[in-house]
């Protein structure tokens, strides 16, 4: 690492900059990126997926993290990175950093690695004091070293029983979007986008079904570029023109020249070294929101049949892991996070119509279930008793997605960790039983999840609830709950996660995860303005870790959800166990209504 970060620096000084940003983002603004493009983990070894390096020629270079990656920023990073933990009173942001840095400077960037609105954001802040963005084509860090070898497999085409709509039927609706906006041409250049609408799905990056791609949609024609354009199963698709991947800039550059053209381009959505091709040409430039990522949030009947079916599959594989787990406990076995993860994740690869994990298993014990996306688990940290043992995972499955996360205790637990789990379900509980007007968007959501863990001098930094696609990509917007989600509201077919949290650095960490598909309140009453009602159906089946729960902190309402809640896991769970012991597990966690009459 230290060797390639000297590299770059010599680089920097050769090009005749003071800086260069390195994003975690590749050439399609992916935020899970193929092993060949994770270019800030070979530069820094932080291997999030979220972060921004700023080498500098001299002084100590900068990292910035949001609060997820604190910790690991630290702990893989800290050596030769000044790091910027986003969030914490007093840090500056990358834009409030830029803007402070002394006058004339010279910072580069690789305009295929950021976004329009990103490049302009830091732009305007090193105007600000008389300094320069720079964009270096031919990126810095590749020409450091060879990261990886691309491993590419050609992409398959999902039968409409996956997909419930037709690449066809895709199409023409984004075709009347063209004349609606008056353009001639639709760029898009995101991954699952390109996957979503051409119902085909790879495997170029890991854990992500998707393909390495760019898309050009006119009223006549829909072109693809990609590395098996003449794959016989590509030439099945005969709604399609397939091109090579690197025939790409050039056919850009030829439709830049055409002053009939009028080319719609999404600023969030592509690279500025995409709208670069485009600029100071005769074509006309539309920059608004791709008209692909509403109708893909909202998922239809078909595909939220395919969905359901992915959570049972990925449900059965937990519950399998867990049960055992118990039985590792009561035979005094000595388990690791790398044991465990192993565990899961063979039982997840047995169930039928397996694909992939939907993101590498989160499997931390004790402190390190404090850092929230911590993604490799150890074959040393051996659960102890007392200790959090927090799980997120999820598998790409029989055309679905999942994402659960659960937080168990190794041996008993103590008071401090009973009314801390205990919050943050009854945050859980409380958004999960949640009627709101359609409309309403993440920010009100998630003050009403917050709302009694602050009462309660408790919080967590990071968002509350991600959208997660249909076979496609575990975090996906419009849609999410979080403080800064102001903009989209819910709508029914949007599936959304719900996962408040709690972390003490040190003491650990607990976070509660299921998946939620928005739909009408059938029984609510009328809204006055005449408008819907939503509320959030259940996806995730796994039972909830019942010896943490305070049980004299949880009110009625909250039991009542929660034996509900449990009856339909095991209802709808049960059968598909077989093994020995595995209904036996799932009956015990299950059981909260014998529980509580014996609390009672």
């Amino acid at each position: 690492m230290s060797s390639r970060l000297s590299q770059l620096q010599k680089l920097i000084q050769e090009s005749e900059l003071d800086g260069y940003l390195v994003p975690t983002t590749d050439e399609h603004l992916n935020e899970y990126v193929p092993l060949h493009y994770r270019r800030l983990e070979a530069l820094s070894g932080f291997n999030g997926s979220a972060g921004i390096a700023i080498v500098l020629r001299e002084g100590r270079s900068q990292l910035f993290v949001d609060s997820r990656y604190h910790i690991q920023a630290d702990a893989q990073s800290g050596e030769h990175f000044e790091i910027r933990k986003l969030g914490l009173a007093g840090v500056p942001d990358v834009v409030e950093w830029l803007a402070a840095q002394s006058t004339g400077c010279r910072l580069g960037v690789d305009p295929f690695t950021v976004s329009p609105r990103s490049w302009r954001r830091w732009s305007q802040a090193l105007v600000s004091c008389q300094s320069e963005l720079v964009p270096v084509l031919g990126n810095l860090v590749d020409q450091t070293g060879s990261i990886a070898t691309p491993e590419r497999v050609e992409p398959n085409l999902l039968p409409l029983s996956w997909t419930g709509r037709s690449t066809l039927e895709k199409l023409t609706e984004l075709r009347d979007q063209l004349d609606k906006h008056q353009a001639t041409h639709l760029l898009l250049t995101q991954l699952d986008e390109i996957a979503w609408l051409t119902n085909l799905r790879g495997k170029d990056v890991p854990c992500n079904p998707v393909f390495e791609s760019y898309a050009l949609i006119s009223k006549t024609e829909a072109i693809c570029f990609c590395h098996f354009p003449t794959s016989a199963e590509l030439k099945s698709l005969t709604d399609w023109t397939f091109h090579s991947y690197e025939d790409y800039a050039l056919t850009l550059k030829q439709l830049a020249e055409d002053a009939s053209a009028c080319v719609w381009l999404d600023p969030q959505g592509v690279t500025m070294g995409t709208l670069l091709l485009l600029q100071d040409q005769s074509a006309q430039v539309l920059e608004a929101e791709s008209p692909v990522i509403m109708p893909r949030a909202l998922k239809n009947e078909v595909e939220l049949q395919r969905i359901r079916y992915a959570h049972r599959q990925a449900a059965v594989g937990k519950i399998q892991s867990l049960a055992r787990l118990k039985q590792a406990q009561q035979n005094s076995e000595q388990v690791s996070e790398q044991q465990y993860a192993g565990w899961l994740r063979s039982y997840y690869e047995r169930r039928p119509d397996f694909a992939d994990l939907s993101f590498e298993t989160i499997a931390g014990v004790g402190a390190n279930a404090a850092i929230v996306h911590y993604s490799n688990p150890s074959a040393t940290r051996i659960l102890t008793d007392g200790e959090f043992l927090l799980v997120d995972s999820g598998i790409q499955c029989g055309g679905g997605t999942t994402d659960a996360t659960r937080t168990m205790i190794w041996g008993e637990p103590d008071a401090e960790q009973q009314r801390c789990y205990t919050r943050v379900l009854q945050a859980h509980i409380r958004l999960a039983r949640q009627v709101f007007p359609e409309g309403t968007n993440g920010a009100v959501l998630d003050g009403v999840t917050r709302s009694l863990l602050w009462n309660e001098g408790l919080d967590f930094g990071h968002g509350t609830g991600h959208g997660v696609g249909a076979f496609l990509g575990v975090h996906e917007g419009p849609q999410r709950i979080s403080a800064f989600a102001g903009d989209v509201g819910f709508r029914s077919g949007m599936i959304i996660s719900n996962e408040p949290g709690y972390y003490r650095t040190g003491w650990g960490g607990i976070r509660l995860e299921n998946l939620y598909v928005v739909q009408p309140a059938a029984q609510h009453p009328k809204h006055p303005d005449g408008k819907e009602w939503l509320c959030f159906d259940t996806l995730t089946l796994i039972p909830f870790e019942r010896k943490l729960v305070c049980e004299e902190l949880l009110t009625e309402d909250e039991w009542n959800w929660l034996q509900h809640y449990h009856k339909r896991v095991w209802e709808e769970i049960s059968p598909l166990l077989n093994e020995d012991g595995e209904k036996e597990y799932l009956q015990q966690a299950c059981d909260w209504s014998q529980w509580l009459q014996a609390a009672a």
